[in-house]
């Protein structure tokens, strides 16, 4: 069993002030916020600020206003995962949504909102995504609370995940146990990069056990990598793990020798990894260049 280090609390004096002006939306973004929130761009503006001054915790990503960018849009594999939901009867996970905008676009490209469900450790940002989106009584999405930790393996599928395991009806998911073996995708932005290695370890085994051994099955995210695999410099303190191209591969395919066996994991298992173009980190006093490790997990 991985150890599990859980994230720590940050010193208070290490995070920097909010900065308005890097709320820069693409334009694909603009046009689905638009559509969304505010067709006025002043209007738009003000509530997407005032939703960031609302959250409490000191998330760089929230602070670079990730939680309204489309980050699930542009892995490569997106649209194979959108025309696989379009096309059959699959069952789509975002773990740590967020604020659910990701998932949000999801459904308005064409993923039936009915198989789609959003999950993240903080309640507040689900009510914070409800405020921004101003769809708490519309929203078609079942988003939930629960933590991935509470997850218990591999005694959950007592020692193998070849069977099948029926989920109850998606509105009436509330923890991530009730999914076990069931997901034909799933999602995870921004969470791997926030632990220790053998923490995001225990974190992609208990994703394996959420999902089906079904062909077409897939995990994708993004999180921070390195060139070569070490820790982090982390500017709030923080014990941070960041994967490579070359290490990301072999995470999983322990991963899946450990839930299935060895010849799963070599002849069944696709991983792709790739670090995006570099981009600043704007600290106050400093910029630091960082990469960003987009990536897809493939059961064929």
């Amino acid at each position: 069993m991985s150890f599990i280090q859980r994230e720590r609390e940050v010193n208070a004096t290490l995070v920097p002030p909010l900065d308005p002006s890097l709320f820069t939306p693409t334009d694909t973004e603009l046009a689905f916020l638009r559509l969304r929130i505010s067709e006025d761009d002043g209007g738009l503006r003000r509530r997407t600020l005032e939703i960031q001054k609302d959250e409490k915790y000191p998330y760089p990503c929230i602070r670079a206003f990730h939680h309204v960018s489309l980050m699930m849009l542009a892995n490569p594999i997106y649209p194979v995962v959108l025309e696989a939901g379009k096309a059959g009867n699959a069952v789509f996970l975002d773990i740590g949504c967020c604020m659910g905008t990701d998932v949000r676009k999801l459904v308005s490209d064409g993923y039936p909102a009915s198989n789609v469900l959003g999950c993240d450790l903080r309640p507040e940002f689900i009510d914070l995504g409800h405020k921004l989106f101003r769809d708490r009584d519309s929203c078609p999405i079942r988003f939930f609370t629960s933590d991935i930790f509470d997850l218990s393996v591999p005694s959950a599928f007592d020692g193998t995940l070849r069977s099948v395991h029926e989920a109850p009806p998606l509105i009436r998911v509330d923890q991530l146990s009730q999914l076990l073996g069931s997901l034909t995708h799933i999602y995870t932005g921004a969470l791997f990069h926030l632990f220790d290695e053998t923490t995001q370890y225990a974190i992609a085994l208990r994703v394996a056990y959420l999902l089906k051994r079904e062909s077409g099955t897939i995990v994708f995210g993004r999180h921070r990598g390195l060139e070569c695999e070490g820790m982090i410099d982390d500017h709030l303190g923080r014990i941070r793990y960041g994967h490579s191209e070359r290490s990301w591969p072999l995470l999983w395919k322990r991963v899946f020798a450990e839930v299935e066996d060895a010849e799963f994991a070599e002849n069944r298992v696709k991983v792709q990894a790739k670090l995006d173009a570099p981009f600043d980190q704007h600290i106050p006093g400093t910029t630091r260049k960082g990469h960003m490790l987009v990536w897809s997990v493939q059961i064929t």
